[in-house]
């Protein structure tokens, strides 16, 4: 009977996995197995969460994947030195991201028309509450759904 148990918690045990934890450095996906989307598929994700949102036209559509585009450049961040960077350092990164973030707001919105601001800053405010309630991008209680 011993000898049965012990047995099995072996058994368990290799199912479960070595125990390794996976390396800080090793690029992987935030959410789990899901793959991580290139830059184009971000700049086309967000513009085309933004046409839906504030009905945007044609010509709206192409100015705002211009500034997608720009602004993914710039705002790409390597997670891996914002991971390992001092508290000090990370709170400067935030701030430089916040400011990019403002500056592509600002030429965003002079696309928009007045009505279609009014639904940008609806949807930012909304996503900065989700965000703080630990929604993140799912919209559901940490990624899970609602």
């Amino acid at each position: 009977m011993v000898m049965f148990l012990i047995l099995s918690g072996i058994t368990f045990a290799q199912e479960r996995g070595s125990g390794e934890r996976p390396s800080k450095t090793a690029p992987q996906s935030a959410r789990g197995d899901r793959p991580q989307t290139t830059p184009e598929q971000r700049v086309a994700r967000q513009t085309q969460q933004l046409v839906e949102e504030l009905k945007l036209n044609k010509e709206q559509e192409q100015k705002v994947t211009a500034i997608n585009k720009k602004y993914m450049q710039k705002q790409s961040t390597d997670w891996s030195k914002m991971r390992d960077a001092s508290d000090e350092e990370r709170t400067k990164m935030r701030e430089e991201r916040t400011k990019i973030q403002g500056e592509k707001d600002k030429e965003i919105k002079a696309v928009l028309t007045a009505e279609q601001v009014k639904l940008y800053d609806a949807a930012q405010k909304k996503r900065a509450e989700n965000r703080r309630n630990g929604q993140g991008r799912q919209g559901g209680q940490g990624g899970q759904g609602q």
